[in-house]
């Protein structure tokens, strides 16, 4: 039996698996495939960029807890932790604290990791009578960081002062803050490096401190060296000098020219919109001028009624952008009729800070057509008819003292607030000054380490 040759055979799909999305078609294996991987690299990009910080958070919270920086708080610590005083009191009692400590526990949970930290601010003392301001001043490089800052505030609050007077514009011209006046940071007053007015409130809020300013005027030689507006011209377009540029000369502000007290109204008004109290306004004075200079910027310079007329005038701008400023003053310069400025009848200002220091005026003197005495006086006795003869020279205006407290214990200050507000002055001013055992400078010094 002959059997049929059989031909080649051919194998083909099947119909029904021709389609490309069937199970069997070897194209459904690799877009399968490439779908896979799109998706395992989709996951790996979302991972990096949001668990990726996620996680990164949570390693740095462990390591290094955080809190809000406002208020400004700090973590507590141990007594052998804390930072040298800057001012040790000489004698006397130490004051009594009023109040426990504040506490605030502040609980972060990241994931699996939860830290908690626990600040607290100083305690408040009492020292002074109830309802009395009384203020210390802090010397200018209690602004050159923030530790700085920390440790003069710590040590104003340790002694039970209620404020600190903060030197912000110094005389010549610099700031001491960074401000946000665009021709203060432009003439080279401020920069970005210096500490905030919202720095410098908090680091005092954290020790129950209020802030005032010291605030100098136009004795300034930093804006006009940039500006022509607000500087002494002559022949339309040269800067005059306080003296000849190779012996150190330098431009001032002019009271006369509006731009003057429009820069430092602006900077006043700025320091008060940050929460200061009080803007003690210094150094509204001319330079000395030579009789030839006269002849370059004209008789006003001489005459000592427009003289008066423009330095008031720029108080008076001062004041209306900030009503918490007022004239700082000497009683003893006042005395002597040299406060040129201080004209009581034609400034606006609700309140002047007179400087009282009982070694400036030993013997009898006149004030206001008022004779007054001091010789036969001694201690509180002698502070409180030097006060009553700055109080009548003021003109109604809120007076406040400013003393030096230099060589009086912690009880004769005391002793001396206490008498003070008795006789009904609400505010008082100490300036603690330089020193001679160079303890300021010791807390700068320890500040650095």
């Amino acid at each position: 039996m002959k059997h049929r040759k059989k031909g080649r055979r051919i194998y083909t799909y099947r119909t029904k698996n021709r389609r490309v999305f069937n199970r069997n078609h070897p194209m459904r294996s690799a877009f399968g495939t490439a779908v896979l991987l799109a998706l395992l690299a989709f996951c790996v990009i979302v991972g990096y960029n949001v668990i990726g910080p996620i996680v990164t958070r949570v390693n740095l919270e462990a390591e290094h807890p955080t809190t809000t920086p406002d208020p400004y708080f700090s973590e507590s610590s141990d007594a052998s932790d804390k930072p040298d005083k800057p001012d040790t009191p000489e004698s006397g009692s130490q004051p009594e604290q009023s109040a426990k400590q504040t506490t605030a526990k502040i609980k972060a949970t990241t994931l699996s990791v939860t830290t908690t930290v626990t600040t607290t601010t100083e305690p408040v003392m009492t020292r002074f009578p109830d309802g009395a301001e009384v203020d210390y001043m802090l010397p200018e490089d209690a602004l050159r960081d923030l530790n700085t800052l920390d440790r003069y505030a710590a040590d104003a609050a340790k002694q039970g002062y209620t404020a600190v007077v903060l030197p912000l514009k110094l005389k010549g011209g610099m700031l001491q803050y960074a401000s946000g006046n665009d021709r203060a940071k432009t003439c080279g007053a401020s920069s970005v490096n210096m500490l905030t007015l919202r720095e410098i409130t908090n680091a005092a809020d954290r020790y129950h401190l209020t802030c005032s300013a010291l605030f100098s005027t136009l004795e300034d030689h930093v804006y006009p060296n940039v500006y022509m507006d607000g500087s002494f011209i002559f022949n339309g377009s040269t800067r005059w000098l306080d003296n000849k540029p190779e012996s150190g000369g330098k431009p001032w502000l002019n009271p006369f020219d509006p731009a003057s007290g429009n820069y430092l109204a602006d900077l006043a008004a700025e320091i008060e919109r940050s929460g200061f109290r009080h803007i003690l306004c210094t150094d509204a004075v001319f330079p000395n001028f030579f009789r030839s200079d006269a002849e370059l910027l004209g008789n006003r310079i001489q005459d000592n009624e427009q003289r008066k007329k423009a330095l008031t005038s720029v108080l008076n701008q001062i004041s209306a952008a900030a009503p918490s400023a007022g004239s700082y003053i000497s009683l003893a310069e006042l005395v002597l009729g040299h406060e040129e400025a201080f004209v009581p009848e034609m400034l606006e200002a609700k309140q002047v800070y007179v400087r009282i220091d009982p070694q400036d005026l030993p013997q009898a003197f006149t004030l206001g057509g008022q004779n007054y005495d001091p010789a036969s006086l001694s201690g509180d006795d002698k502070i409180l008819l030097l006060a009553s003869a700055a109080k009548a020279a003021a003109g109604g205006r809120q007076l406040i003292p400013v003393i030096p407290a230099g060589g009086r214990t912690d009880a004769e200050i005391t002793h001396l607030i206490e008498t003070l507000c008795g006789a009904g002055y609400e505010t008082v001013c100490m300036d603690p000054g330089r020193s001679d055992d160079g303890t300021q400078d010791a807390a700068a010094d320890s500040a650095d380490e």
